[in-house]
């Protein structure tokens, strides 16, 4: 995408190598939210429930919360029960991290 910036005459392009890098970044510094990202998939799940799936309560809960900030998980409350789903950045996630095999 070519983004022209006021009256420079050099356009500035703009790609998304960036968030990508963030991305494979993100995947290198922390192995384990490959692994929760993979356990979301395309559902929404209650906190219970998905640490239940992982299998891992006390380090899985600061690993969701961790992804929150991340700002690759959604979390909502909804009558004292907390939904977490993937954002699109976390889709975008579990994408790269199938392509590379991991």
């Amino acid at each position: 995408m070519l983004l022209e910036t006021g009256t420079n005459k050099y356009p500035l392009l703009v790609t998304t190598c960036m968030r990508d890098a963030n991305l494979i970044k993100i995947m290198i510094e922390e192995r384990a939210l490959i692994k929760l990202i993979k356990s979301i998939g395309e559902k929404e799940y209650s906190t219970r429930d998905l640490l239940k799936k992982l299998g891992a309560y006390g380090y899985g809960h600061k690993l969701l919360l961790k992804a929150a900030d991340k700002g690759l998980v959604e979390r909502s409350t909804v009558k004292n029960k907390t939904y977490n789903k993937l954002t699109k950045e976390g889709k975008k996630f579990m994408k790269l991290a199938s392509e590379i095999g991991v």
